[in-house]
């Protein structure tokens, strides 16, 4: 009987064990590289217009694609924002912003919440690898279509970006 209580505490504190191993190799704040800017329109010049439906189709001659010089880097990037859910009760969408940074990475993240008139930064690593910020927001959500099946979203002028760390 003795030796079943000790295999089962054993295994108790093993479980325990890797458990808490595994919680703390999760880092506690994952990093974000978009941030919201709320009610954002009609205080930049806007260069770039582009439509952003929530499923589109492959052949959909709509790009959201906006490709610029990399700050930090003799590259170009480019960030793509797709349309991917909408919220009926407070009018609001998600994202998927799509970030490729020249040949180095690409990253995907989400961002929710975002209301008709809020900007969106993209929030890009410099040399160092510290996340810089850009002075204002890289895109717009100038109006959502078809109860938030499709947004249109104006981009800034990327000589406007001035860039701070995060």
């Amino acid at each position: 009987m003795r030796r079943w209580v000790f295999i089962a505490l054993l295994v108790i504190v093993l479980t325990a064990s890797v458990l808490l191993i595994k919680q703390r190799s999760v880092p506690a704040n994952p990093i974000r590289h978009l941030a919201r800017i709320p009610d954002s329109a009609y205080r930049y010049n806007l260069c770039t217009e582009a439509i952003a439906y929530s499923r589109p189709f492959p052949d959909n001659p709509y790009k959201t694609n906006f490709t610029f010089q990399d700050p930090f880097r003799k590259a170009k990037d480019t960030i793509i924002p797709l349309l991917w859910d909408q919220n009926l009760h407070d009018q609001t969408v998600s994202f998927r912003v799509k970030i490729i940074l020249g040949q180095l990475d690409t990253f995907t993240e989400s961002i929710s919440n975002v209301a008709v008139l809020d900007g969106i930064s993209i929030m890009l690593p410099d040399l160092q690898g510290q996340l810089q910020k850009p002075s204002i927001p890289q895109f717009i959500v100038s109006s959502l279509e078809r109860n938030g099946t499709i947004a249109i979203i104006d981009f800034t002028c990327a000589e406007q970006w001035k860039w701070v760390a995060a």
